[in-house]
């Protein structure tokens, strides 16, 4: 997967391999004790990574969606768990970084804040009642409800998948406001994660991906001030939500091709020079072998290929219409299946010892299964592809006829 990089992508990859190196070494105990990684967290703030996606201009790294993807490839191939708590720390940077290109300063002040103090962003944003492709399972639409008070609203619900949670400063939500006179109004706010009311319910207890501490958050009367509210038209795909998913469709994917590349890196150095008696050939020679090899190259490669491809369209803020969204719908789709199967033969070329808790394939194995569920995913996924193949609404109701 060898590609000619910028010099802010040498940059910001050369930075992630030394992470990645040392992060090696301490994933199996974070993982085995369901840990967070507070150690990596502390270098990838003195080193500067942890504010790769905020503007220079706010004090940050200013890099773009496509130097985060092959940064965070290669951190990936380190920890994986590492490597997706902190996308999901650089979701609301690059949120709010593209509502400043869209003309608004306020986010400047927040953004600056967080690269000068080091802050931890983080957010329970997803509510599973919520339709993962109509409403991006929470900012489109919620079941955490806000109620109209002197000055803001009083916030009361649940949301999931709140990664960084041990860790994080700054936490992002949405609720829903039903307000007399317009109806339904949709509510993006970011609290400090000690603000009353904020309950963690310290309930990530997983297969995979354990030191992420995603947990569960309750809202329990929680005031949030008027002035620090965000206001949206829910279920749209509005600037918020293109915005989020180009985040998110545009960069997770990396993350699980850097867990299938170690793994394939692995079981290729495993076996290379293995013998079995009475063969007197290592194992590189076994045909079988060599086919595996192969078919993990083949994924690998197809696989970043769109993600650079669609990583580096995203970048744009006018190129984010609808056949671009739903491409980039289709090629995380694509890349999470891809990385899985290329682990799932990582684990064949490897046979017994792959399960062995003492070699990095078993957590690799588990780790990457969490790709395929994040949103937009699964039959959600195909759906929208397909409807937009004939040319229907993707928000036609009934939804299935």
């Amino acid at each position: 997967m060898a590609q000619e990089l910028t010099p802010s992508q040498r940059k910001w990859y050369d930075l992630a391999a030394q992470h990645a190196d040392t992060f090696a070494q301490r994933a199996a105990e974070y993982d085995l004790e369901g840990k967070f990684p507070y150690e990596n967290y502390a270098e990838m703030k003195a080193s500067g990574y942890s504010a790769m996606p905020i503007p220079a201009d706010c004090n940050g790294g200013g890099a773009d969606l496509l130097d985060i993807c092959i940064a965070q490839n290669r951190l990936a191939q380190g920890c994986g768990a590492t490597t997706l708590a902190v996308n999901m720390h650089f979701g609301l940077p690059f949120v709010m970084t593209d509502l400043i290109a869209l003309g608004e300063d306020g986010p400047k002040e927040m953004l600056t804040k967080i690269a000068d103090e080091q802050l931890v962003v983080f957010g329970a944003i997803t509510d599973p009642q919520v339709d993962s492709f109509k409403g991006i399972t929470g900012m489109g639409y919620t079941t955490v409800k806000a109620e109209k008070t002197d000055g803001g609203f009083r916030v009361n619900g649940n949301k999931g998948f709140g990664t960084n949670s041990p860790i994080g400063d700054l936490f992002g939500c949405t609720a829903v406001y039903d307000d007399p006179e317009q109806g339904e109004i949709g509510l993006i706010f970011v609290l400090p994660s000690d603000t009353e009311g904020l309950v963690c319910l310290n309930d990530w207890d997983t297969m995979g991906m354990r030191a992420s501490q995603s947990h569960s958050w309750r809202l329990e009367n929680v005031f949030v001030e008027e002035d620090h509210v965000f206001k949206h038209n829910l279920w749209e795909w509005d600037k918020f939500a293109r915005g989020l998913w180009a985040w998110h469709g545009g960069s997770f994917g990396s993350v699980y091709l850097g867990i299938a590349k170690a793994a394939r890196d692995f079981a290729i150095n495993q076996t290379r020079g293995r013998t079995r008696l009475p063969f007197k050939h290592p194992e590189s020679y076994y045909p079988g072998h060599q086919f595996l090899a192969a078919e993990m190259d083949i994924a690998l490669h197809a696989g970043w290929a769109w993600q650079l491809k669609i990583a580096e369209r995203l970048i744009d803020i006018n190129n984010r219409d609808d056949a671009t969204i739903v491409e980039a719908v289709a090629m995380q789709y694509f890349c999470m299946r891809a990385a899985m199967d290329v682990v799932n033969k990582a684990m064949d070329m490897v046979g017994g010892a792959a399960l062995a808790r003492r070699l990095p394939l078993e957590r690799y194995y588990r780790d990457v299964r969490a790709g395929p569920i994040h949103p937009i995913g699964g039959f959600d996924a195909l759906e929208l592809i397909g409807k937009h193949a004939f040319g229907l609404p993707r928000d036609v109701e009934p939804r299935y006829v």
